[in-house]
């Protein structure tokens, strides 16, 4: 809490080069004394150098940083706000396999986040942080060059596709998502439309990607989507399903899939289970391959 109070306050930010607390706090109305608090607190636990009564940025907070081009600061903001709380009630969604959020706030999460921009924005900012690192070696793994057009299904603010267009630049690359979501989005060689996924998406394309999306949602609601992805694809058309795939890999994910139930009463599957709904759905795989130490990409064609 202390290390996310500091990326709200954007403390590392205004901490490039050694200052006070007095500095620091005259320069934003911010109490002196609590200040030197956080300051001495984020000192001890590695995350500010310090000389004399002076402070600044180390390697370790440069990455929590607005500008920095590996930056998690908006990870670090996420998980300290509705997704603690969630956490902070487990034992309800232990009881009744439903989810924490949803309890607490009285909507799921998903709706709960579009009635806020700002909260919208840093959960976006946050996936796309995941995003940049997770996708960052895919156009080096499957080769896109073979397509006119790939779309991105709930794409949040297009990390994956800008890998996919600085390699493909030829290619017409599609940023499918909620108009609140695409409008935020500041990439300016992609396409940019505004849908929900659980309605008709509105062009077809020669492939699309699903990359983190089914494991937000229930069997139900993941079939739904399959669906209107199998109606946007032209005849013969690909998709790309990329998930940690629970079988597929070293590491264990009950943490991600108690996340997962607490917050939108899902879970992380295996991958022949994601092969089950794909195939319900108007799909047959067609081939498989790791991504990284978590993700599996599923390929499947359109029947």
């Amino acid at each position: 809490m202390a290390v996310s109070t500091a990326c709200k306050l954007d403390l590392f930010d205004h901490l490039q080069e050694y200052k006070t607390a007095k500095q620091l706090a005259t320069e934003h109305s911010w109490n002196e004394n609590a200040l030197l608090l956080l300051l001495n607190s984020l000192h001890h636990i590695g995350f500010l150098d310090k000389k004399e009564d002076l402070f600044k940025i180390n390697d370790l907070s440069e990455l929590l940083t607005e500008k920095n081009p590996e930056s998690l600061k908006y990870a670090c903001m996420l998980w300290s706000a509705e997704h603690l709380t969630a956490w902070q009630n487990l034992e309800f969604s232990i009881k009744t396999g439903k989810s924490s959020f949803e309890k607490l706030y009285q909507k799921p999460f998903f709706d709960y986040l579009n009635q806020y921009p700002e909260k919208l924005d840093t959960y976006h900012k946050a996936m796309y942080e995941y995003a940049r690192d997770d996708y960052k070696n895919l156009p080096d793994i499957i080769d896109f060059s073979q397509y006119q057009s790939i779309m991105d299904v709930g794409g949040g603010y297009g990390a994956l596709l800008q890998g996919i267009k600085t390699k493909n630049p030829r290619i017409e690359c599609i940023l499918f998502d909620l108009p609140q979501v695409v409008q935020n989005v500041t990439i300016s060689n992609i396409k940019k439309i505004g849908g929900s996924f659980f309605e008709k998406i509105p062009i077809q394309a020669d492939a699309i990607v699903l990359s983190r999306v089914l494991h937000d949602w229930n069997d139900e609601k993941a079939k739904l989507i399959l669906k209107n992805c199998c109606e946007a694809l032209y005849s013969k058309g690909v998709l790309y399903v990329i998930e940690n795939c629970s079988d597929k890999i070293k590491i264990d994910l009950s943490l991600l899939s108690l996340n997962m139930l607490a917050i939108c009463e899902s879970y992380e599957r295996t991958a022949q289970q994601y092969v089950e709904l794909c195939e319900s759905t108007g799909f047959q795989l067609d081939n498989e391959m790791p991504l990284n130490e978590l993700q599996t990409i599923l390929i499947f064609k359109k029947i």
